[in-house]
């Protein structure tokens, strides 16, 4: 079960990085659920679609993974350029890195609930340079 939680997991953001849309119900339940807020599958969608739009460049790169069913954390890293403002920040194009602090609760093999912390104080520190 283990194995087959992080194969799922692997194959979800293979999805997002593909922004591979219409497969994103395989991955993620009809009432999934963002820091708390219900969003369902629709607006889970749309928040996803206009983080890429936002950030074109952006891709989601596991740095560590940890797994214990039903629920799934993962650090993840990304490196990329927000074309504008990015979590009330002006980054406007910059490059920056940071790392997002996620977990996941899974109903059967679908994605119920998201909790999600992005480390914005390394974004500020990149941006005074």
């Amino acid at each position: 079960m283990i194995g087959e939680l992080a194969d799922t997991y692997r194959a979800y953001l293979d999805c997002l990085n593909r922004q591979a849309w219409d497969e994103l119900g395989r991955f993620v339940d009809d009432d999934v659920q963002h820091n708390g807020r219900l969003l369902r599958l629709p607006g889970y969608r749309e928040m996803l679609v206009k983080d890429f739009a936002d950030i074109p460049d952006l891709h989601f790169n596991i740095q560590l993974l940890v797994c214990e069913p039903p629920r799934l954390a993962a650090r993840l890293s990304f490196d990329c350029s927000p074309k504008g403002g990015f979590l009330g920040l002006s980054v406007n194009g910059r490059r920056v890195s940071f790392t997002e602090n996620v977990f996941y609760e899974f109903a059967g093999s679908k994605i119920r609930s998201v909790w999600s912390v992005i480390d914005k104080s390394a974004i500020e520190a990149q941006l005074t340079d």
